[in-house]
């Protein structure tokens, strides 16, 4: 028999988690929640053969797969345990599928199931009111949920549809006051990263060695990886950018791939012929004694960045005139012309 198993007592077992600080802070610590469970234990008679406690697990993960929780029913299944002890439901379970399948299953090995605190009484799954109660008050749980679910994806579409801060920083944009602007720059670069992707078919990977090779950053001054080149150039927020309320630069059309690409397309168009490579993008910023030099982010009221402009509309122009040249067209500098 396991130690501490008193022939005279029902056996039970108790199960607590925490899944951040932020519990911990609000009063569901694991010392908070043993103290109520051992009360209740005390209160029914019950011997308490063990304590399974899951530290830094979401509730969003079965019961049986978190690493004590796992422990719990191997262990339950051995010692002939009848009775789990938890202080709330959420401690167990997130919604209702998983409430449903773990009493059932508990309840077909007559093991009962115990919430100290439960609307300000306790429950159990002994009795036939106390499994109906128990999916009562789960599906209610779950149905508010997804009702918070639903209304902050709302806010954030509403946000979104405004141009109002709605996450961290984007690439391509920037934020003044809570209010997003497009970055004209970023944007630009993001115009020729989707006609390598969907024009040239470049792969997210083949991209970011040409952007990291460039000396191109992202927003936060991290290198480019396959994954965020991706992740930038689908996300359906820079369409934003043609509102009416954003004027775009004078520079911008003199770029070949500039709104070249439809923000529908999802698949390489093959714009060029098979044997083409993409010309390298014009220079980003002005080269100063054979180095980069970089400039304020802000553009407000910036003579450096004045001349940036200046720099950049006539690189975008030559550009233009030599693919012209070469091609007879706005598009296509062959790689080995190069």
């Amino acid at each position: 028999m396991t130690k501490n198993i008193i022939d005279n007592k029902p056996n039970a077992v108790i199960y607590l988690r925490v899944s951040s600080k932020k519990q911990f802070d609000e009063g569901h610590s694991i010392a908070s929640q043993k103290s109520s469970c051992d009360n209740y234990a005390r209160l029914k008679k019950f011997n308490v053969s063990k304590v399974f406690t899951d530290e830094g697990v979401s509730a969003t993960i079965f019961l049986w797969n978190r690493p004590k929780g796992g422990a719990m029913k191997e262990y339950i299944e051995k010692n002939n345990i009848k009775h789990i002890i938890a202080v709330k439901m959420d401690r167990l379970f997130r919604n209702v599928r998983d409430l449903l399948e773990t009493v059932d299953e508990l309840t077909s090995k007559d093991i009962g199931l115990h919430l100290v605190e439960f609307g300000g009484q306790s429950l159990d799954t002994t009795s036939a009111m106390g499994r109906f109660f128990l999916t009562v008050i789960g599906a209610i749980g779950e149905l508010e949920s997804g009702q918070i679910s639903e209304r902050t994806k709302e806010s954030v579409k509403h946000m979104k549809k405004n141009n109002k801060r709605f996450t961290g920083e984007i690439y391509g944009w920037d934020c003044n006051d809570g209010d997003l602007t497009p970055n004209w720059f970023e944007q630009y670069v993001i115009d020729y990263m989707r006609d390598l992707y969907y024009g040239y078919g470049i792969s997210g990977y083949g991209i970011s060695k040409i952007m990291n090779g460039m000396d191109l950053k992202g927003k936060l001054r991290g290198i480019w990886r396959s994954t965020t080149v991706i992740r930038t150039i689908n996300y359906d927020f820079h369409q934003n950018r043609d509102q009416n309320e954003f004027i775009k630069p004078t520079w911008w059309d003199s770029a070949s791939f500039t709104d070249l690409i439809p923000w529908t397309t999802d698949s390489c168009l093959n714009l060029y012929p098979s044997n083409s490579k993409p010309p390298n993008m014009p220079s980003p910023y002005p080269i100063v004694f054979g180095k980069v030099k970089t400039l304020p982010r802000s553009t407000k009221n910036n003579n450096a960045t004045k001349d940036h402009i200046q720099n950049l509309a006539s690189e975008l122009q030559q550009d233009l005139v030599d693919r012209k040249k070469k091609t007879g067209s706005n598009g296509l500098l062959n790689w080995n012309d190069l």
